[in-house]
């Protein structure tokens, strides 16, 4: 099997950095693209990285819920691209994108010819997650590729 791009979607959860250690292993022994997308999300906070909690509490700033939203997404995508620059990975991209995280997934692996997606088995969903599904399981069954689901 060639593996020339692999797709590693993330949200910062623990799954999520054992996929990264995995797809950067990966990466290496097949001299493949490592993509890290996040898929932010359009309404509500969700879950949002500790350094940028406390930014909707200064007084002199105006910061929106969008701003917020997207600099936690650039936060978790760029720290996933450190970690793996720093295992000595060159060809590594960061892509953010709004909207339902197994579509977003889906889509970007179509778009950018992914041979392989490693994704966390379970990422920091809310209640609809429980209720229609976990967004790696929807993943797995449409996936235009094959799919590598971490634990």
């Amino acid at each position: 099997m060639d593996i020339n791009v692999i797709l590693h979607p993330t949200d910062g959860s623990p799954d999520a950095k054992k996929a990264l250690d995995l797809a950067c292993d990966l990466a290496r022994d097949h001299a493949a693209r490592l993509i890290v997308l996040h898929a932010q999300r359009q309404h509500g906070l969700g879950v949002m990285p500790e350094q940028l909690k406390g930014y909707e509490r200064l007084e002199h700033v105006r910061v929106t819920e969008a701003d917020l939203l997207h600099e936690a997404a650039r936060t978790i995508v760029e720290t996933a691209a450190r970690e793996a620059r720093d295992r000595g990975l060159a060809d590594v991209d960061t892509l953010v994108v709004e909207g339902d995280a197994s579509r977003a997934i889906l889509d970007t692996a179509k778009q950018k010819k992914a041979d392989l997606i490693v994704m966390g088995s379970r990422g920091l969903g809310d209640l609809k997650g429980l209720l229609l599904g976990s967004v790696s399981h929807k993943v797995a069954q449409s996936a235009p590729c094959s799919c590598l689901t971490v634990r």
